[in-house]
């Protein structure tokens, strides 16, 4: 859904999720790893709750190159609880960097009771 709303084709998410060498990340990242750097997309990572230091390392870098820009953080409510959320909106606001954590209520928290 997220590689597809920053610009890239069926084509190539599908020939990625077949582990096609015409996908996005030449067949080897799967749905996991969907990654368009030209459209500013570092998607998705193994681990969950991993992207959000990726998402405050993306917003040091717009703050360090001044270029105005703003970082995207998504995580879904069952990464809620990983530690690694909270020492990167902790940096995030002691380093008042340009990043926004996006909590997606998917209702998918492996392990958590509804």
């Amino acid at each position: 859904c997220h590689q597809y709303a920053r610009g890239d084709k069926v084509s190539s998410i599908v020939a990625e999720l077949m582990g096609r060498a015409t996908g996005c990340a030449k067949g080897k990242g799967g749905s996991m790893h969907m990654y368009m750097a030209k459209n500013n997309f570092f998607g998705g990572n193994g681990i969950v709750g991993a992207q959000q230091p990726l998402g405050a390392g993306l917003g040091f870098a717009h703050k360090y190159k001044g270029d105005g820009g703003v970082a995207f953080a998504l995580y879904g409510d069952g990464a809620a609880n990983q530690g690694q959320l909270f020492e990167a909106m902790n940096m995030a606001a002691l380093w008042k960097l340009p990043v926004v954590f996006v909590c997606e209520n998917n209702q998918y928290g492996m392990g958590t009771a509804r």
